[in-house]
């Protein structure tokens, strides 16, 4: 199934699916490179957040990361979010919450393209192009849209809320 394909059917399902079915869905997606080559933008001083499609259950983006780019860490609020690494090594590292408050690394993995990324809603993670030269270029599938998350430090055992805005909006976007 292509990424019109996917979009169409999360149109009927979202609402309804978990995450296993998102996976499962997303597992079974073959882009074509000309539907995603418009949403292929990135930034220079941050990864690039482009949203490609969304509405009240769910969201689609395209995520670029020039070499050495990172999310900031991150859990998903109320979202599930499944990711397509589409060009490039994405690297996720987790995160588990100590006793204290404070955060600790807990498992590391690289994904090539192709390969598909699950996360949960309370999920404490980081995404990063830690290649030297190499884009990166993954799609990401939120159930429901991300718009209530918070953000971590390694540094204090504090979080804060956020919500994380867009660097370009397409047209697709249906209900903003």
């Amino acid at each position: 199934m292509n990424l019109a394909g996917v979009i169409e059917e999360l149109k009927h399902t979202a609402k309804d699916l978990s995450l296993p079915d998102l996976r499962k869905l997303i597992l079974d997606l073959k882009p074509d490179p000309t539907e995603i080559s418009p949403y292929v933008q990135f930034t220079e001083n941050r990864y690039a957040r482009n949203l490609v499609f969304k509405d009240l259950n769910f969201e689609v983006l395209v995520l670029c990361w020039r070499a050495g780019q990172r999310s900031p860490i991150h859990d998903h609020g109320r979202s599930i979010c499944t990711v397509y690494a589409v060009q490039g090594t994405l690297s996720a590292d987790n995160y588990l919450r100590t006793a204290g408050g404070h955060i600790r690394a807990d498992h590391s993995e690289d994904f090539k393209p192709g390969s598909v990324l699950s996360i949960q809603t309370t999920e404490i993670h980081q995404v990063s192009n830690l290649q030297s030269s190499e884009d990166l270029v993954s799609l990401h599938f939120y159930l429901s849209p991300l718009e209530n998350n918070y953000v971590y430090s390694v540094m204090q055992p504090a979080f804060e809320s956020n919500r994380p805005g867009y660097t370009r909006v397409f047209t697709h976007a249906e209900g903003i």
